[in-house]
């Protein structure tokens, strides 16, 4: 995305944390990355993602089936210089390059490297997850830890 669009698109967004994007087919037989409002429009602006910017990945499920994924995967995103593509790195190792992604996949950028922010979907996740550990804490633990 960013570098086919940096060549050619006339106006690029950056992207920020807790922003919701989506893959959009564009008729030159290349994708795009593109704020999820902007999926139907014919010709959106494209959203530049920085080099190893965290999102998390969210497929239907006819692109679950296709791509072998969940509902939903972490991956960060890359920009490759030599030969210059655009791919997602996933948690597995797995690697898919920016134009192998169905049109219509939605992305929610949680962090954008240099960025003090974080989405708020990050955010939720760690209290989730503090949650589960303080649940997995002994109950004489939690009693003694109150007084």
């Amino acid at each position: 995305m960013c570098w086919f669009s940096a060549e050619h698109a006339s106006k690029i967004e950056e992207a920020k944390a807790g922003q919701r994007l989506g893959i959009k087919k564009m008729n030159w037989d290349s994708n795009w990355v593109v704020r999820e409002t902007e999926l139907e429009n014919p010709r959106p602006c494209p959203v530049c993602l920085m080099d190893r910017t965290e999102v998390m990945v969210r497929f239907s499920e006819h692109q679950q089936a296709l791509l072998a994924f969940g509902p939903e995967a972490g991956a960060v995103f890359r920009m490759l210089k030599h030969p210059k593509r655009d791919i997602f790195e996933f948690a597995d190792g797995k690697q898919i390059t920016l134009g192998d992604l169905p049109g219509g996949v939605i992305l929610d950028v949680l962090v954008v490297p240099g960025s003090e922010q974080v989405s708020a979907v990050l955010n939720i996740e760690s209290a989730e997850q503090d949650e589960e550990q303080r649940k997995k804490e002994p109950l004489l633990d939690r009693l003694l830890a109150h007084f």
